[in-house]
């Protein structure tokens, strides 16, 4: 047997794992789409341990499972510190605190509490800059900036004691006292509206490359997908080895043609492949729940045996049925 991915010869039983083209964790379908005998059972662990863990609790599409009850609140895992989603308090008297998202054992649902923070009063516009704790300019760097250390109100904590942010403060040179209680509550009763800035890094774009790859291996079969053409992508996904030209481009245009670029579109997942508008390359599109799109080139000026590899299907979230669908003109 030969691995899809690392291209080793490998006895059967090296391959004991079921491959899913998309991911247990953002769904399982009737009828579901898997690779057997295909995936070996090092890459299978591997991509589970290193790609679709990321994926899954750590980007804009992991958060949704939530909102679209795939998972319940009790199972929500935090990325921690070094998450690539920035979350900021966006309105009300808190507006531009940072945050994170949490398990409310109490509310039973994912709330969003305070990161340990200290923000500082500017003069122009009247408004508060928050900084986590290992960020805390000096203060030198606060006075030539226009913020106004003499206001009562000059300096806010959250997330952390009184002590803790009297002690980082007096190691920049600044004096804090403790005027009063604001600032968000540990667990609020209500909802805050929040801004997200959420980072898609070479781990997310091997995650859907692979579900792109998965989908046309699931589509043709092994024999197609070993061709020498596709060893750009192989090696991307399996070792993250970057290519002179854009692999994965991501873009809100909507996969189908009849939904709009912004608004409500269809709940559930979408995967097309097809020939680029060259006729010589081969191009999928990828969108979990049908929100960002990302177009996967899966091989460039293909030189293998010419084929229809026109496919794609729309995996419903609610029903958990899969439909053919046919996809638009792709270009790459």
């Amino acid at each position: 047997m030969k691995c899809i991915y690392c291209v080793k010869d490998k006895a059967l039983n090296s391959f004991t794992k079921v491959e899913h083209v998309i991911p247990q964790s953002f769904g399982l379908f009737t009828n579901n789409f898997t690779l057997i005998n295909m995936v070996c059972d090092d890459c299978n662990q591997y991509f589970g341990d290193n790609l679709e863990i990321v994926m899954a609790r750590d980007t804009l599409e992991g958060a949704s499972r939530f909102e679209f009850d795939l998972k319940s609140p009790k199972e929500f895992k935090s990325p921690g510190k070094r998450s690539r989603m920035i979350i900021k308090i966006a309105e009300g008297e808190c507006k531009g605190a940072y945050a994170y998202r949490a398990y409310s054992q109490e509310q039973d649902k994912i709330v969003i509490k305070p990161v340990p923070q200290i923000g500082f009063l500017k003069n122009m516009p009247s408004e508060y800059k928050y900084y986590l704790l290992d960020q805390i300019p000096e203060k030198d760097y606060l006075e030539k900036n226009e913020f106004d250390l003499k206001n009562p109100r000059a300096i806010r904590v959250f997330g952390t004691d009184v002590d803790t942010a009297r002690e980082v403060l007096a190691q920049k040179g600044i004096k804090f006292e403790v005027k009063g209680e604001a600032g968000p509550p540990e667990d609020p009763k209500e909802d805050w509206l929040c801004e997200v800035d959420a980072l898609i890094d070479s781990t997310i774009l091997r995650t859907v490359a692979k579900i792109a790859f998965n989908y046309l291996t699931y589509c043709e079969g092994t024999d197609f997908l070993l061709h020498q053409s596709f060893d750009s992508a192989r090696r991307f996904i399996r070792y993250g080895k970057k290519t002179d030209y854009p692999l994965v481009r991501v873009d809100d245009n909507p996969i189908l043609g009849d939904e709009p670029v912004e608004g409500r579109r269809r709940l559930g997942h979408i995967i097309t492949v097809n020939w680029a508008a060259d006729k010589m390359s081969i191009v999928s599109q990828v969108s979990i729940f049908n929100w960002a799109t990302y177009a996967v080139s899966l091989a460039r000026n293909f030189s293998g045996e010419r084929i229809n590899i026109r496919r794609g299907h729309f995996f419903n979230v609610k029903s958990r049925e899969i439909l053919d669908l046919e996809s638009r003109s792709l270009s790459q």
